[in-house]
């Protein structure tokens, strides 16, 4: 999973339940990233590769807002956490 995905409405969305409280509750940040967005991103294509492009932009860019150790650690933890969609894998023993 990313921090960002295509919409119904397809447009680019923030998966902001999966951030930490104090970003995803954050509406001036929110309204400062999705600015950002306009401004880099309007015209991309929407595609996987744009996709992950955005998602590694969001989290640089939350973790230059907040400098706190671990944070990016933290937001990368969402590629882990799959889409109802993708196959499970039989967990490691």
């Amino acid at each position: 999973m990313r921090l960002v995905h295509i919409a119904k409405d397809g447009a680019v969305e923030l998966n902001w339940m999966w951030l930490p409280t104090f970003i995803g509750q954050n509406y001036v940040v929110l309204r400062e990233l999705q600015k950002v967005w306009m401004e880099k991103f309007r015209n991309a294509p929407k595609t996987e590769a744009t996709l992950d492009v955005i998602h590694d932009f969001t989290i640089n860019w939350l973790f230059e807002k907040f400098p706190m150790p671990g944070l990016d650690e933290y937001l990368h933890a969402i590629e882990n956490v799959r889409d109802s969609e993708e196959p499970v894998q039989p967990a490691k023993s």
